[in-house]
This record gives C-alpha cells, sequence and structure tokens, in this order.
C-alpha cells in the first residue's frame, strides 16, 4: 500500500512516518526533509503551490494519503487568511478531488477548535459548528471537499507530543518551564481532549486496515482543564507544580479569539473501531514512558 504524509516533518507527520513506515511505502511531503529511512520517499514542496502538488499526486499514485499539514499557529493565521485558506482548503481541495477521481482515500486531520466553546459537555459531530478564528474557519472549509469524496475522512483531534528536533510543542513548551520553575500561567477555564501523537498514529493504522468514511472525533475519552493539565504533568514527571499559576484565558490578549471548551466525545469512533480510548491522564503517562525510552537511548549512545 502506498501511503502519501502531509506536513511529514511536524509532530504527527513525523509519528506516522516513523510509525507506518514498519508496514508500508511511504511518501512523505512536507517544506524541509524530516525522519529518513527504509520505505519513506521524500519530496519536499509547498502544498499551496498546485502545480507541484499535482504532480506529487501523479507521480506518487497514492492509495492513501493522511493531510497533517496546517499552519498551527493560530494568531499568524489571523495575519495570514489567504495563505491559511490556500494551505487548509484549497490544498485540501484539490487532494480530495485527484484522490476522489482515483478511487484512493483521504484522511484529513482537522481541528477540535471548529465549535465556539460555550457548550456545557463535550461536543459530538452532530453538533453547530461556530469557528471564532481564521485558523478553525479555515480548517472547517477543508472538512466539505473530504466529506464530499466517496472514501474521505475527517478525525477532529487535539494533538501532544515530543517533536523531533524542534521542542516546540505545547508539552515540550510546559515541561521546560516546570523543570527551569519558570512561572506558568495555565488556564483552568479551557478544557480539551488531548491524545497522544503515537495513540493517533496506532488508531490511524486501525483505520487504515478497517477503512471508516465520514467525519469522527478522535481525541481522548475525556477532558482536562490546561491547568489540570500542567499539574498532572508535574506530577507525573515528578516536579514541583509550585510555579504554575491559576488563570483565566479572558486575561490574556490574544490577536485570535479561542473557544474555552474543545471537549470531544468520542463515542461513535470508539464503537466504530471497537477500541477503548486512553484518558487525558493516559496521554500524560504515555508521553513520560516516551521521554524516558529517548533518554535512555541518549545514554547508551553516550557509552558508546
Amino acid at each position: 500500500m502506498r501511503i502519501g504524509v502531509t506536513g511529514a516533518s511536524g509532530m504527527l507527520g513525523e509519528a506516522l512516518v516513523l510509525h507506518l513506515s514498519r508496514e508500508y511505502e511511504i511518501f512523505a511531503t512536507s517544506r524541509s526533509k524530516g525522519m529518513d529511512g527504509k520505505n519513506i520517499e521524500w519530496n519536499c514542496f509547498d502544498l499551496t503551490n498546485i502545480v507541484l502538488l499535482n504532480k506529487w499526486l501523479d507521480k506518487v499514485k497514492p492509495d492513501i494519503v493522511i493531510h497533517c499539514a496546517a499552519i498551527v499557529n493560530v494568531d499568524l493565521c489571523e495575519k495570514n487568511v489567504n495563505l491559511a485558506t490556500q494551505l487548509h482548503f484549497k490544498a485540501t481541495k484539490v487532494m480530495a478531488d485527484y484522490l476522489d477521481r482515483n478511487s484512493a482515500r483521504l484522511i484529513y486531520i482537522s481541528t477540535d477548535s471548529v465549535f465556539d466553546g460555550n457548550k456545557i459537555g463535550s461536543y459530538i459531530e452532530s453538533d453547530l459548528v461556530a469557528p471564532l478564528n481564521i485558523y478553525a474557519k479555515t480548517k472547517l472549509m477543508g472538512e466539505g471537499p473530504v466529506q464530499l469524496m466517496d472514501a474521505g475522512l475527517v478525525l477532529r483531534t487535539n494533538i501532544i507530543g515530543w517533536t523531533q528536533e524542534n521542542n516546540t510543542s505545547f508539552a515540550e513548551w510546559m515541561l521546560k518551564e516546570l523543570t527551569n520553575s519558570a512561572p506558568l500561567n495555565l488556564f483552568y477555564d479551557v478544557c480539551f481532549s488531548p491524545l497522544t501523537v503515537y495513540d493517533l498514529s496506532f488508531i490511524i493504522e486501525k483505520i487504515i486496515n478497517k477503512p471508516i468514511f465520514g467525519l469522527y472525533h478522535c481525541a481522548s475519552n475525556d477532558s482536562i482543564s490546561k491547568y489540570d493539565f500542567g499539574r498532572e504533568m508535574a506530577k507525573i514527571f515528578h516536579l514541583s507544580d509550585s510555579n504554575i499559576n491559576r488563570v483565566s484565558i479572558d486575561s490574556m490578549e490574544f490577536k485570535a479569539k479561542r473557544p474555552k471548551n474543545m471537549a470531544l466525545n468520542i463515542e461513535k469512533i470508539s464503537s466504530t473501531l471497537e477500541y477503548d480510548f486512553p484518558s487525558a491522564i493516559d496521554a500524560i503517562k504515555s508521553m513520560k514512558y516516551q521521554y524516558d525510552y529517548k533518554n535512555k537511548l541518549e545514554k547508551l549512545k553516550e557509552v558508546e
């Protein structure tokens, strides 16, 4: 099976390339080259260049494309509406149209931010969408052409994990601040349902082997506030939480408005895949395991 992965040098893309290349031919694309290895072929270009995108699709002839590429800086999207639209919607539509014509599949990684965050409780797939910022609006636009496909799948999610080089993820930033005992302002009034990129990679492999189509929420089986997430992370990593400040998101002056409730209900996908999804605390424990394993490997290399 030939699998294309966009945004393959990003946090999720790297996890997918690492995991799926053990069994499948991976055709990775991003603006810069990431992880290399057996069964991995790279082609670096800008996805918003539609000519190059079509050339890549014609060359690769993928059975499946997992579309991870996105501008994850929410405030940057506010200043670059055209770029966000080009990547999140227009490039997605080109892929969706091509793959649909060629009886291939597209897995589109969407976001939990498509709702306004005012609901009490977790969001289900049929809840009314009301995105508050350009990032969420354009990601939602990208869902449209995927859902029109015969073999399109939209996964709304919120991911956490370790990056290979950049050290810029939410969890990495939090661990750095906890380790350095630097003041850490975390929101008590923003909740989310985080899923590690490692768990999501495993779930996507299950979907590759047991295809599902349409729209699904794919996250932890519960939700947690950013503040409580930080405290639990400190506990699991055996660090002090005395530097964590409990603050409201209303006290911040972000360029882009953000929803307070991003909790996702995963009953639909859990039932369909017959899979017990991890909790938010499980996600932190998984990250601790990955962190310890990586440090162990680095120490072994030093000994050698």
